[in-house]
C-alpha cells in the first residue's frame, strides 16, 4: 500500500507540527551551533597546516622578514587581500583591524608600506569603527593573518 500525500489530514499534520515544535527547534539551533563550531575549527586547522607546508616548502633566504613588502598586483591577490581583510572587519571591526595591522608591522610581518596600503584599505570600508558584535582578535587569528600574509607575499 503505498501513501498519497492528497489523503493527509491537513489539521492532524498541524497538530503534529505544534506538538514539540519549539523544542525541535531548540534542538535544531543547538546542532547548528555545534556545527557552525566545529567547520570554523576545521577552516582554521585546514588553515595552520596550509602555513605549515608553506613554510616547510620555502627558502630560508625567502623566509626573511618583512613577509610582505609590497601588496602583489593580480586579481587573485586583490581577492586574497579583500578576504583577508573582510575575516579582520568581521572579527574586530575597524579600530582592531588597523591595530592588527600595525601590529603586524611591528612584528615584522609587513613592511610599512604594504601596512600603510592595508590600513587605508580598512579605512575604505563604511560601518561602524567597533560595536558590541566585534571582539578582540585571538591568537588563532592572529595565525589565520599569517596565513593570508604568506599566501600575498607568494603571489609577488
Amino acid at each position: 500500500m503505498t501513501l498519497n500525500p492528497r489523503e493527509y489530514d491537513p489539521e492532524e499534520l498541524r497538530s503534529a507540527a505544534r506538538a514539540g515544535g519549539d523544542e525541535n527547534i531548540r534542538e535544531l539551533k543547538e546542532r547548528l551551533k555545534e556545527h557552525e563550531q566545529t567547520t570554523e575549527e576545521a577552516v582554521r586547522s585546514a588553515q595552520l597546516k596550509q602555513l605549515l607546508f608553506m613554510h616547510s616548502s620555502a627558502s630560508v633566504e625567502s623566509l626573511e622578514r618583512p613577509y610582505l613588502e609590497t601588496m602583489p598586483g593580480q586579481y587573485a591577490a586583490e581577492i586574497t587581500l579583500f578576504e583577508w581583510l573582510d575575516f579582520l572587519l568581521e572579527r574586530g571591526g575597524v579600530k582592531r583591524a588597523l591595530k592588527a595591522i600595525e601590529y603586524y608591522e611591528t612584528v615584522g610581518w609587513v613592511s610599512a608600506d604594504a601596512a600603510e596600503r592595508l590600513q587605508g584599505h580598512v579605512r575604505g570600508f563604511s560601518g561602524p569603527a567597533d560595536d558590541d558584535s566585534h571582539s578582540d582578535l585571538e591568537m588563532s587569528d592572529h595565525v589565520l593573518s599569517l596565513v593570508y600574509i604568506a599566501r600575498l607575499s607568494s603571489m609577488q
